[in-house]
């Protein structure tokens, strides 16, 4: 998988919890981490736009400078530069990229959780391309769709986003019935992921969690995934389990995550992993592996100057000694 389809969710599905002095898993979910911004499944394929343009010109270098600055997370100057890429386009009149254009800068305002101007700007893009011949069947559609459910989602309109959910995975299911691409199968994690944590911050915990494990079991068979999400993936899923009650898959999974995340160098969350999974070996009284976890979270979290960590360790730490 190239880099243009990472995948855009990993950046966008935060679950906002706070820190508190009780025997929880932490929920971590890390939005804002070190990799590419949400621009995966660029539409700069899918429309053809390199294909238009000379590699030189200076509407592609314009834009590739854009992508580079939201890489680096300077939102300010990557927006700034979108607008004089728009305004070359649209003197060119170049309708291919003022609707990939548009689609970048609807991204960003998706990773800066403005969510009214995303909403405004992907509805653009979708009337763009539909005004060029795609259909609500056409995979561009579909992304869009998936974004502005997730909007909805965000914006905690979540019946809206339940139905637009619903729409997508009825589309993409029969996409893929019809063309199993990797690019379709992508799609639909997406969708579930997305899924799966509207219906977490709807306290619909096994549903939620069914979805989110489809999702993960879809990301494991790409070709090209990238480690970090799927330990994210596995500590969520862990999360899960530990709320509905299913301490030993919850140990599994945790489990699982620090062991993928020990081959990620500088793994930023992996003393979370080890605080979660302390917790969950006090839920079954097991204080001296559990002892043993939350120590080395303690060590990592100094290591790493991370004092939420060192902070959630100290925690685990005397709640084994309070109950052991």
């Amino acid at each position: 998988m190239t880099s243009r389809y990472r995948f855009l969710w990993r950046r966008l599905m935060q679950i906002k919890i706070n820190y508190k002095a009780v025997p929880r898993p932490l929920f971590k979910v890390t939005q804002n981490i070190s990799l590419p911004c949400s621009l995966g499944f660029s539409l700069l394929t899918l429309i053809g736009l390199e294909k238009k343009l000379n590699a030189e010109d200076e509407l592609i270098l314009t834009i590739k400078h854009c992508v580079l600055f939201i890489q680096r997370c300077e939102y300010d100057k990557a927006e700034q530069l979108l607008h004089v890429a728009l305004k070359q386009a649209q003197q060119m009149q170049h309708q291919s990229g003022i609707t990939y254009i548009y689609d970048v800068m609807a991204n960003l305002a998706l990773e800066r959780e403005q969510y009214d101007k995303a909403k405004q700007l992907f509805i653009a893009v979708s009337q763009r391309i539909m005004a060029d011949g795609a259909t609500e069947d056409d995979l561009r559609v579909i992304h869009m769709s998936i974004k502005l459910a997730r909007i909805s989602h965000m914006k905690k309109e979540y019946t809206t986003a339940q139905l637009g959910y619903d729409w997508c995975l009825e589309k993409l299911n029969s996409a893929i019935l019809r063309n199993p691409s990797e690019e379709n199968k992508m799609l639909l994690a997406m969708a579930e992921d997305w899924y799966g944590r509207l219906f977490l911050d709807c306290n619909k915990y096994e549903l939620g969690f069914n979805y989110m494990q489809s999702a993960y079991n879809r990301m494991t068979s790409f070709t090209d995934i990238d480690k970090e999400h799927l330990v994210v993936q596995l500590n969520d899923l862990g999360t899960v389990c530990d709320r509905i009650g299913k301490i030993d898959e919850s140990i599994d999974y945790f489990t699982k995550a620090i062991d993928l995340g020990k081959q990620i160098p500088d793994m930023p969350d992996l003393g979370v992993f080890y605080v979660n999974l302390g917790r969950a070996y006090i839920k079954k009284n097991m204080f001296d592996i559990a002892r043993k976890s939350c120590g080395h979270a303690w060590r990592l979290g100094v290591m790493m100057k991370n004092n939420n960590v060192k902070h959630e360790a100290e925690l685990c730490i005397k709640e084994i000694k309070d109950n052991s």
